[in-house]
């Protein structure tokens, strides 16, 4: 059973840019919407931006002046919390402290009917912990929304282990009429994307600590190759250092400091130095307008060879394969483990999460890694990354030929995993760890990255088509260098039983 809210009351609490956001989405559906803040300052500023997104949006035709109208119509602010009294649902956005949020949701409980649902827009804090000191916790639930939360789709709908059904399907359903994408999620650190996203993060962290690239290099590999909307660094810089940096201590912490959640101090030194990103003026980039940045190196243009080899082409991933048949070099495909051939001897292989000079070894062959792309027919840029002894010759025929098929390349120092290689099977992994803990289904982790952050596709989606194999490959390679941080998942190691 759920219990009806079709443009009942809905109180926000929390003026800031998410209560704005929150009360704006409420109000434009059609709920009559009380915003309580404890400053009045803040209340009249948050009506007031309200007022000027709905202007920009009448002037850009995406709404009419009536319809603006009626939004503003809709909301109204509240000085006190009882005067939210009419309140059949109230969204609490306020500080992320947890006794404060404690706190307040015990003043509404002896305020409000004993029906009244509690969502709190907490990105982190334990549900089970928040109602533990409430008279009804089956009556608390997630509601967490994405700034700026008018536009962005993903709404998290947490449950603990107390939260009534009816109250969690009642939101869930209801964030859809907002026309939101919601995600059902059982309460623990991080829910699912600000856990899944660490990897993104953190491998860019280790990647630039290791000198594979630097920052603007690794952006531009991670949207090119990777077809993320940003790379780990501008976004960090736009989220704000200190506030990624925090988050991650926060589910460090809460997963007993476990090594693949352990925070950069890298980040941390830029934290500490007040080097916060875009607000402060200067993160991993400088922003302003007399700003300098590194500017990113693509190989120089060099011919292709006249010919090259493909062994076994059943090996390669199919956009790979489908790339080098366009090719206007003489190509030979013959059996083998997935190698493309060159004239002088060595060979271009996708990464498996070995460095190249370690499988040129294994081999006994001159190896270039090739990192791993979305799409390697769209993608602009092909990564690549020499063994250490690889003869110059050999790498430039390489060059050359990604070259010949309209690409940039990207040369990195040769390193286990690459790039995208080693952040993609880390997204994999982690988003299959809330699969087997039950935190969320593989659709629900899949859809909240895509319309949490953005992501080209979801995490298991690209694991599924890379080939589970070569995620559990990859991490397994990986782990050798760093058991602890590369923990493949009894989940994905049961997919590749399946196969």
């Amino acid at each position: 059973m759920q219990i009806e809210l079709n443009n009942y009351p809905v109180a926000v609490l929390g003026a800031g840019t998410m209560g704005e956001g929150i009360a704006q989405t409420a109000a434009s559906a059609g709920h009559p919407v009380m915003l309580y803040d404890v400053s009045q300052q803040q209340l009249e500023t948050a009506l007031e931006n309200i007022a000027k997104r709905l202007e920009r949006s009448v002037k850009k035709g995406k709404i009419i002046a009536e319809k603006r109208g009626q939004i503003l119509k809709n909301l109204s602010p509240r000085k006190t919390l009882g005067e939210l009294d009419q309140a059949k649902l109230v969204i609490e956005a306020i500080i992320e402290d947890i006794a404060i949020k404690q706190e307040v949701f015990c003043k509404l409980e002896l305020l409000l009917a004993d029906d009244v649902i509690l969502a709190t827009n907490t990105s982190s804090i334990d549900l089970n912990k928040m109602g533990s000191v409430l008279k009804r916790p089956q009556h608390l639930v997630g509601m967490h929304f994405f700034n700026p939360a008018p536009i962005m789709a993903l709404v998290e709908i947490v449950r603990s282990k107390d939260t009534a059904s009816a109250v969690a399907d009642t939101v869930f359903t209801l964030a859809e009429k907002w026309g939101k994408s919601p995600v059902n999620v059982r309460s623990s650190p991080g829910f699912i994307v600000n856990r899944v996203a660490r990897p993104f993060y953190s491998e860019a962290l280790e990647v630039l600590k290791e000198g594979v690239t630097d920052a603007a290099g690794c952006d531009t590999i991670m949207r090119d190759c990777g077809f993320f909307r940003m790379g780990p660094f501008e976004l960090m810089d736009l989220i704000g250092l200190d506030v990624n940096y925090s988050v991650t201590c926060q589910i460090w912490e809460s997963y007993q400091r476990h090594p693949r959640f352990a925070p950069s101090e890298l980040q941390k030194e830029l934290v500490d130095s007040g080097h916060l990103g875009r607000k402060s003026g200067k993160g991993f980039f400088e922003y302003g307008e007399n700003a300098e940045n590194a500017v990113v190196q693509n190989a120089l243009q060099t011919s292709a060879p006249d010919s090259f080899i493909i062994e076994g082409p059943e090996h390669l991933p199919d956009s790979l394969r489908k790339l080098l048949e366009g090719s206007s070099v003489t190509a030979e495909n013959t059996s083998g483990n997935g190698y493309i051939r060159l004239p002088e001897g060595g060979v271009i292989v996708p990464s498996n999460g070995k460095s190249s000079t370690d499988r040129s070894v294994e081999i006994g062959q001159t190896v270039i890694s090739l990192d791993l792309c979305l799409d390697f027919e769209q993608t602009p840029r092909i990564v690549l990354a020499p063994s250490f002894e690889c003869p110059e010759i050999v790498f430039l025929q390489a060059v050359g030929l990604f070259q010949s098929l309209g690409k940039q390349v990207s040369v990195i120092k040769d390193i286990a995993g690459m790039v995208v290689t080693r952040t993609v099977a880390m997204l994999a992994n982690e988003a299959s760890l809330l699969v087997q803990e039950e935190v969320a289904d593989a659709a629900g982790v899949n859809l909240a990255m895509r319309k949490g952050v953005n992501y080209p596709v979801g995490p298991l989606e690209w694991g599924e088509q890379w080939g589970w194999n070569s995620v559990v490959e990859t991490l397994d390679n990986l782990r050798k260098l760093n058991p602890e941080r590369y923990q493949t998942s009894e989940w994905l190691r049961q997919k590749v039983k399946l196969i």
